[in-house]
């Protein structure tokens, strides 16, 4: 079992967003979390986060990336706390070959080869969220946590995307507003409005009155 929630009460501050909730998620499962803001989704996966920190990787919407460096050092962070002092030095000041070919071989997988020297400031937002994305992929992490990871993204890219991290990780949990994007890319599909579950089923168990739910709690 990834995680394993019994009617627990899950905060934003001192606000509760969550009451008496409960969820489980199976190793393996591919998870979209679907709901407008202020549903819960963003709650739930920092939540999520904390539980399994050295096992998990995080998107937040906000993406944590360095304005001032580069897409290479933006992407090569994730690996800090792996490395020795003089190695991330080293990778600071001058990258080593090594590490600039492993992650020019993960941006490629996102179409972002051409920016692996560029400041992040200087990057589209669609491709801010493509960097934090790798950055996640060069973590190898076992669990992914992403909150709206392609809410910038165009549908073609949004579609590659996730088929792509629904591959490199082997559980994926996603937050998302794209109800057909989320019911062809993932297994699972939990809708959210106000803290509640609404939806609950594996997408192969669908019906037409369980679409109709999504559509509104994304609505």
């Amino acid at each position: 079992m990834a995680f394993n929630l019994q009617e627990q009460s899950i905060s934003y501050g001192d606000f509760t967003v969550l009451s008496d909730f409960s969820l489980s998620i199976k190793k393996g499962e591919k998870v979209a979390l679907l709901g407008k803001s202020g549903s819960g989704k963003s709650t739930l996966l920092k939540h999520l986060f904390d539980l399994e920190k050295e096992n998990s990787t995080y998107i937040p919407q906000e993406l944590g990336l360095v304005n001032n460096l580069s897409v290479f050092h933006n992407v090569y962070i994730s690996k800090l706390d792996e490395n020795s002092l003089f190695v991330n030095l080293r990778n600071l000041i001058l990258p080593s070959k090594q590490y600039k070919d492993e992650i020019l071989k993960v941006l490629k997988e996102v179409e972002l080869e051409d920016k692996l020297h560029s400041k992040i400031a200087n990057l589209s937002g669609g491709q801010k969220q493509r960097c934090a994305i790798s950055r996640a992929v060069f973590d190898k992490k076992q669990i992914l946590l992403a909150d709206e990871p392609i809410s910038a993204l165009d549908e073609y890219l949004s579609d590659e995307i996730l088929k792509l991290l629904t591959t490199k990780f082997e559980t994926s949990i996603c937050a998302l507003h794209n109800v057909d994007l989320a019911i062809k890319n993932f297994d699972r599909v939990i809708g959210l409005k106000n803290g509640k579950v609404l939806v609950d089923k594996a997408c192969s168990d669908l019906n037409e009155d369980d679409r109709q739910k999504l559509y509104y709690v994304c609505d």
